[in-house]
């Protein structure tokens, strides 16, 4: 989109249709390239097509990273009887989802500002804000706008407490950490979004590795670009 008629459209337009979602123009976190994902009907699709394609009736997914609330809206509309439980770092977007979840009367999807982990060794940890909402991590790397402490809990607790069907999980690099520890039986399907700039290669290989030591193994169909699907094979 030309930047004419990109600042003439974002002077009108107050609220976009993405899917069946209403979604408000606010800037922050609504910034040019969200924008225009959404406009052009494009934004984390990778995610959300595996998701939908996975799903089943009276599944409980646990979501890591809220982002703008719209991948927990459409897992929550996806299949009936859906139990959403997000998690998201950054304060600052919570008012948002919320906003999108109020106009789409989504009232299955339980977010939570905090941060999950394997054996965290502290009760918070920092959280690192950048200017795009979608840089924002636990880990270290751009140009950080703003640090601040959010609560982090144990990700295996979480697990056995709400167990999950589906586990959903794009939290910008923040994987690097998670998978070392993460107990993943009784999950039937993951999808996450990988970050390669930001984790090594090594990271990835204990992700994979994690996953096939559950009998989680790939999807490759309802995998496509950054975002690998998983689903339990039972022998």
């Amino acid at each position: 989109m030309k930047e004419a008629i990109y600042s003439a459209v974002r002077k009108v337009v107050r609220e976009l249709r993405y899917r069946s979602l209403r979604i408000p123009v606010v800037s922050p976190p609504i910034s040019r390239k969200i924008f225009q994902q959404l406009w052009r009907g494009n934004y984390e699709n990778p995610e959300i097509s595996a998701i939908l394609n996975l799903l089943r009736d009276g599944d409980r997914v646990l979501e890591l990273g809220s982002g703008l609330g719209i991948v927990s809206s459409l897992t929550s509309r996806a299949r009936p009887g859906i139990v959403v439980r997000s998690y998201e770092g950054n304060p600052d977007l919570l008012p948002f989802i919320a906003q999108v979840h109020a106009m789409n009367e989504i009232r299955n999807v339980d977010v939570r500002n905090e941060i999950l982990l394997p054996n965290p060794s502290s009760s918070t940890i920092e959280f690192l804000t950048h200017r795009s909402f979608a840089e924002s991590s636990i880990m270290s790397h751009g140009a950080v706008t703003r640090r601040v402490q959010v609560p982090c809990l144990d990700i295996n607790t979480v697990l056995s407490e709400f167990r999950p069907d589906v586990f959903v999980c794009d939290i910008e690099g923040g994987e690097e950490l998670l998978f070392d520890g993460i107990e993943l039986n009784g999950v039937r399907v993951v999808v996450i979004e990988l970050h390669p700039a930001a984790i090594s290669r090594i990271a990835t290989k204990r992700l994979f590795d994690t996953c096939a030591s559950a009998g989680l193994y790939p999807r490759v169909e309802f995998s496509s670009a950054h975002v690998v699907a998983f689903e339990r094979v039972d022998v």
